[in-house]
């Protein structure tokens, strides 16, 4: 008896950095092999955003290894938003995800993103030690993503983590942000089209003594501007919903 043949796991891979010279080749070399073993076929954008160190000498050393490897260099910091914007416009798969450039996550949770890849239209990953973070930082992360639970009603279990999206569909909606709203402005966009997602965790790594990735004042102001326009639904797009299913609907976190 003949066993149904799985979907091809495909991926479109972005992997952006702002001078992370000492990050950066940690982070590909975590996500390379991965992505070798787990995944069908796989292409990588390499985003370097104006760095003005080391970064994106590493990067071209890496893309010079594997020809799946694109760099993109901007002459200037243009924010993580239009990094991804280039690579989802040039994506040769049907699922696009963001890495950040800084060794934030563990391989073992990046492992398990790849492991879903197709298992629904979304791969929304939560991080589950965000307590083993600063007190400030933890707050914070809590804090939005009650918020915007409160707003939307999609409750998931984290709005800013690494996320797998459908390209043809992320094509077809306006995120209008290129900062740290990006991401969140894409998801709840998709969400409100009523697509599917499954939920898998995942663990970052310990900060640098003295780092900091708390939200500054520019960003709480991204953020609240993000969040009217989605309440006015300004972000979606005419798409053509006879091609969303009629049984979408969200799967239960695993």
């Amino acid at each position: 008896m003949m066993t149904p043949s799985r979907a091809e796991k495909s991926l479109t891979i972005v992997i952006p950095a702002l001078n992370e010279q000492d990050k950066i080749a940690d982070t590909i070399d975590g996500v390379l092999p991965l992505a070798r073993e787990l995944l069908d076929d796989f292409e990588i954008f390499l985003i370097d955003d104006g760095s003005t160190d080391a970064t994106g000498a590493i990067m071209d050393e890496f893309a010079a290894s594997d020809r799946r490897i694109t760099v993109h260099h901007n002459a200037e910091r243009r924010g993580v938003g239009a990094g991804f914007e280039y690579a989802l416009s040039r994506a040769k798969f049907d699922a696009i995800t963001l890495i950040p450039g800084d060794h934030a996550f563990q391989n073992e949770g990046i492992a398990r993103m790849f492991k879903a890849v197709g298992a629904a239209d979304m791969v929304i990953t939560y991080r589950d030690n965000q307590s083993d973070r600063s007190v400030n930082r933890s707050i914070q992360s809590h804090s939005l993503r009650f918020v915007l639970n409160c707003m939307f009603g999609f409750w998931l279990s984290d709005y800013h983590s690494m996320i797998v999206y459908p390209v043809k569909w992320l094509r077809q909606i306006a995120v209008r942000a290129d900062g740290y709203g990006y991401q969140i402005c894409a998801l709840i966009s998709l969400l409100q089209l009523g697509l599917t997602y499954v939920q898998v965790p995942v663990s970052l790594n310990a900060e640098l003594k003295g780092s900091s990735r708390a939200l500054r004042l520019r960003t709480y102001l991204e953020l609240i501007g993000t969040i009217v326009s989605l309440l006015r639904r300004v972000p979606i797009r005419d798409v053509d919903r006879d091609q969303v299913p009629v049984d979408a609907g969200r799967t239960p976190a695993r």
